[in-house]
């Protein structure tokens, strides 16, 4: 059999091992010695065998191409100092979503409400789906105290959380900064990096964020991990609607 060049004499210290005067190849410190040299072979045959297994990543430059096609060609954006990413919904655009799942994003929420198909695309590229109407839960929405709305605010809300994840609306435009004010106003995590380009104090924004902070329960806040400091902050914002 031949073998690789390696000295076999070297010291090498084998804990826990007591001699209990066998001889032979099946002895513990027969294994060590054959771990040993499996080990420096593997090493020598496939350096990095280890990273390799671990699989690739893209580099931060491949990255940054990447984005920069996305956002040319798609008006795809990242939100700055997050894992969040806004823009178009992507229907019949299975490319785009593979792209997306490339960059580590996990989850696709769709303000739209595209169906089946869509999920389907979205699961297909290796992404979770997730849906927030914002047309039935914002622009119809005829009660904004109602129970059923807020704890679908709540739960999208703690859906934003998790991050790693892309957000469209039909345009990638006023849904999505609707969408984005919520959290900006309501999200303790994600509170203070939102831009848009609507202001919360536009139209009937004010009254909505303030019906919307006197329906949450203690529960709601809980989930969403409000605290005393947060408390004062959304307090100060909504009276200077």
């Amino acid at each position: 059999m031949n073998t690789i060049g390696h000295n076999y004499n070297c010291n090498i210290i084998f804990k826990n091992y007591i001699d209990d005067g066998v001889i032979g190849y099946d002895d513990e410190i027969s294994r060590q010695k054959r771990e040993r040299i499996r080990s420096h072979y593997e090493s020598w045959y496939m350096p990095f065998l280890s990273l390799y297994e671990q699989g690739s990543k893209l580099t931060n430059y491949q990255v940054q191409l990447m984005l920069h096609e996305l956002e040319k060609n798609h008006e795809i954006q990242r939100i700055p100092k997050t894992s969040i990413y806004r823009g178009q919904t992507l229907v019949e655009k299975p490319d785009v979503l593979l792209k997306l799942k490339n960059l580590g994003i996990k989850t696709v929420i769709d303000l739209v409400g595209y169906g089946q198909t869509y999920e389907e695309d979205v699961k297909k590229a290796g992404l979770n789906y997730y849906v927030y109407n914002i047309y039935e839960n914002w622009w119809n929405c005829l009660d904004y105290s109602n129970p059923v709305y807020i704890d679908k605010l709540v739960d999208f809300l703690s859906k934003m959380q998790e991050e790693h994840i892309y957000i469209g609306c039909q345009h990638g435009a006023n849904d999505t900064d609707i969408a984005l004010i919520l959290n900006d106003y309501f999200n303790p995590m994600l509170e203070g990096k939102i831009q848009t380009k609507i202001s919360p104090a536009d139209a009937d924004f004010p009254i909505k964020l303030n019906t919307i902070y006197d329906t949450l329960k203690k529960s709601h806040k809980e989930k969403l991990g409000w605290d005393a400091q947060f408390e004062q902050k959304i307090l100060k914002k909504l009276t200077q609607l």
